[in-house]
């Protein structure tokens, strides 16, 4: 098999997988708008009263959803990383696996404000979080002309 289909065919699983994320921040967006329909008005399936509590829960998700982008672009960098003797195939296979886990990342934010939303009944905050994980996995979606590109200049 040449080796742009070998590449076509890796994106294209990589490309599904970054698909399916932004399918499932889609369901969570409606999970969340049949939940305050259909339990209106809902507080949360552990309210919480005290406002410090609330707050703090907030900033410790607003931090993890914060340190997992940092993670991921880190871990990116670490993982792309050429060794002395990588050959085409596991440069392909190295990008592959990184672009996944990149895209897979991408998500916790979303799940973090979806996590934030069932406990405390926070919407706007799943609606902020959902859109920084849209924009994190817009950063991470695998390209394949960057794909063919970075195979080039590491060959």
């Amino acid at each position: 098999m040449e080796a742009r289909e070998i590449i076509r065919r890796t994106h294209r699983i990589a490309a599904l997988v970054g698909f399916s994320v932004l399918g499932a921040m889609a369901l969570y967006l409606v999970l969340v708008e049949l939940i305050r329909i259909k339990m209106a008005p809902f507080h949360g399936l552990y309210p919480i009263t005290d406002p410090e509590a609330v707050r703090n829960l907030r900033y410790l998700f607003y931090g993890l959803s914060a340190a997992s982008v940092l993670l991921a672009r880190i871990l990116q960098s670490l993982l792309l990383r050429k060794k002395p003797g990588d050959r085409p195939e596991d440069l392909l296979n190295k990008l592959h696996r990184t672009s996944l886990i990149m895209v897979i990342m991408s998500e916790l934010p979303a799940l973090f404000g979806l996590i934030l939303f069932l406990i405390r009944g926070l919407y706007r905050d799943f609606y902020i979080l959902l859109a920084i994980s849209v924009v994190v996995l817009f950063i991470f979606f695998p390209r394949r002309r960057a794909w063919e590109e970075w195979l080039l200049s590491q060959t």
